[in-house]
């Protein structure tokens, strides 16, 4: 995952407060990236 997705994920968490951000901080770089993926395909089915 780079910089720049986990930058625009952790943005994405705080919109959903600081529970978004703690989840973030447990979680390990390979959930982070399919977290993100997720996120993305729900955005293009929009």
């Amino acid at each position: 995952m780079g910089q720049a997705e986990r930058k625009h994920l952790m943005e994405w968490l705080l919109l959903i407060g600081s529970y978004g951000r703690d989840f973030l901080n447990r979680q390990t770089d390979e959930e982070l990236e399919r977290l993100y993926n997720l996120q993305i395909k729900g955005m293009n089915k929009e």
